[in-house]
């Protein structure tokens, strides 16, 4: 990344600290007063500043799922890629790549908005020997830039914030393995941390996602490391199996009390600032999928009002018989639909997204960005694979997930019908899905079977339910397993993704700043994609899917 007058060099790559402190910005955050000083003189960073910056640092990190990036990037396109939803926006839909400003804007939130305020903590952390701040920047670290890596490859990572002319491109795989290494130390910071207080703190109430507690994020840590431990199980199974053994020895995310919800509530200033999910609702443009209604109303799921709503009436709405009988229903929206088959008003005569996203919320609504019934699904797998996961075995641990997920969205059910779901052989259904009336999605039931095969296929269907809306981890999951089994979109616009062929969206190509500023970099990163060009059809590391005719790289 070569010097030049553009704004983000500048930033990205010649930063000291003075000027990273600086430049700080103190809107949407809590208890992060105004800095006052000689712009000349470096300033002292002390525990009240590392708790503002850390307030800061996790509203930048929530970015792709807040209002300010959901139309650019979230709603518009790991939502529906990964199967959750049909957007209205049509081109994306039909597999056009959102404009390039988009993805320059989700790249530049990540090493701008969010690594500064990292980089900060951590430099301070290590200096005055806070142990616990030091562990949990690390893992929030790693729980924003692992997204970035698995949406496009290689990325800059080891060194990052280094005042350098260019910033090298790490492959993916020294990417994971960098932040294994990470993990691994921020655990054992943190129950050092433990051991010397269990009550320990860092952060206080500006940690808008655990409000301090050191414990939780010592649970967050490990669950972490299990789920990228799972992501190279494919392409790395040595490694895998090791770092998924040594994660599940320590405490892990394994009740409702221990979900990671970033609360929207304490956000102020811009309403950009917000729970995406709720912003985007007024513009009625996300709708239950195919997919979704195959899976959700076949087993006739408890979560499902909970997920979406029934279909309305909005004035709007076609008047076209073969859609007006879904009023009252839960009904999703073809994947890919030509267009004449997307317009708004046949598109209103679909499932929108729960009430709990409704247009209002978007400060009331946590950002989920972990659940505790992951771990169970990464446990459930595990025990499958053949790991050591501890007590259980996979039906126990794919059980638990389940029982947790569904506690999570209705903590009040009864355990009668959380057991009747569990034990339900209730399969999928066809979806009503006029002109096209496609067949139900699979006949896989909710029941653990005893064919070893569609177990996988239940662990992996139900895991997907879990996520939800994390879309982001479901999309990463569903290119490393090619499931759960979901309805191809029936067109492109695309040239370079057929869904005739099985082809889909797998990776992003590399941001066009990037390709601006340092285009011998980005040479070196396109080199480390395994002979693939740079393109949306290219695998990751971890992909080892054949994508239609795009065979996985060579690594």
């Amino acid at each position: 990344m070569k010097r030049n007058s553009n704004r983000y060099n500048m930033i990205w790559r010649n930063l000291t600290l003075m000027i990273i402190v600086i430049m700080i910005s103190v809107s949407c955050t809590k208890d992060f007063d105004e800095y006052n000083t000689d712009k000349t003189q470096m300033m002292a960073v002390g525990q009240k500043e590392l708790d503002g910056l850390f307030s800061k640092a996790e509203t930048e990190g929530m970015g792709w799922q807040m209002a300010v990036l959901a139309a650019k990037f979230y709603c518009i396109m790991p939502m529906h890629l990964c199967g959750y939803t049909v957007t209205g926006y049509q081109s994306q839909e039909l597999n056009v790549l959102t404009k390039a400003s988009n993805i320059n804007e989700t790249y530049r939130r990540a090493y701008i908005n969010v690594y500064n305020h990292l980089q900060v903590i951590m430099n301070v952390a290590k200096r005055d020997n806070l142990n616990a701040q030091y562990g949990i920047a690390l893992v929030f670290k790693v729980q924003v830039f692992h997204r970035q890596t698995d949406i496009f490859g290689p990325i800059p990572y080891s060194e990052m914030g280094q005042p350098k002319e260019s910033i090298k491109f790490d492959s993916q795989r020294d990417v994971y393995y960098q932040m294994f290494d990470e993990l691994r130390e921020a655990a054992g910071l943190l129950e050092t941390e433990l051991k010397k207080n269990p009550a320990a703190n860092a952060f206080g109430i500006n940690d808008m996602i655990y409000n301090g507690s050191v414990e939780k994020w010592l649970r967050f840590c490990n669950t972490l490391r299990l789920r990228l431990a799972m992501r190279i199980s494919n392409i790395d199974p040595t490694k895998a199996k090791m770092e998924a053994e040594a994660a599940v020895k320590g405490i892990m995310l394994e009740t409702n009390a221990d979900d990671g919800l970033f609360q929207t509530k304490d956000l102020t200033g811009s309403s950009g600032y917000g729970h995406g999910m709720p912003q985007m609702y007024q513009y009625l443009t996300d709708f239950m999928s195919t997919s979704m209604e195959s899976y959700m109303v076949g087993y006739k799921d408890p979560r499902i009002s909970e997920y979406w709503s029934p279909v309305g009436t909005p004035v709007s709405q076609t008047t076209d018989p073969n859609f007006t009988g879904n009023i009252g229903g839960y009904h999703g929206a073809t994947s890919g639909a030509s267009l004449e088959w997307m317009t708004s008003a046949i598109l209103r005569a679909h499932s929108l997204t729960g009430p709990r996203f409704a247009d209002g919320n978007q400060r009331k609504t946590p950002i989920n960005v972990i659940n505790a019934a992951e771990t169970w699904f990464l446990k459930a797998e595990g025990a499958w694979k053949g790991w050591n996961m501890g007590t259980g075995d996979a039906q126990t641990f794919y059980d638990k997930g389940i029982e947790v997920s569904i506690k999570q969205w209705r903590p009040t059910i009864n355990a009668t019908l959380i057991t009747e779901y569990i034990n339900s052989t209730n399969t999928p259904v066809a979806p009503k899905n006029y002109p096209y009336n496609d067949a139900p999605v699979t006949d896989t039931p909710v029941k653990f079977s005893s064919d070893k095969n569609q177990q996988y296929e239940q662990i992996m269907i139900q895991k997907w339910l879990a996520n939800y809306p994390n879309a982001v981890e479901a999309y990463s999951e569903l290119r490393r397993t090619r499931l759960p089994k979901l309805y191809a979109k029936k067109t492109s616009l695309n040239a370079n993704v057929n869904p005739d062929q099985g082809q889909m969206i797998v990776r992003y190509p590399f941001p066009d700043m990037e390709k601006t500023t340092q285009p011998l970099e980005v040479e070196r990163a396109t080199e480390m994609l395994g002979g693939n060009p740079d393109l949306e059809s290219t695998p990751v590391w971890w992909d080892t899917n054949n994508n239609g005719s795009v065979t996985p790289g060579k690594y």
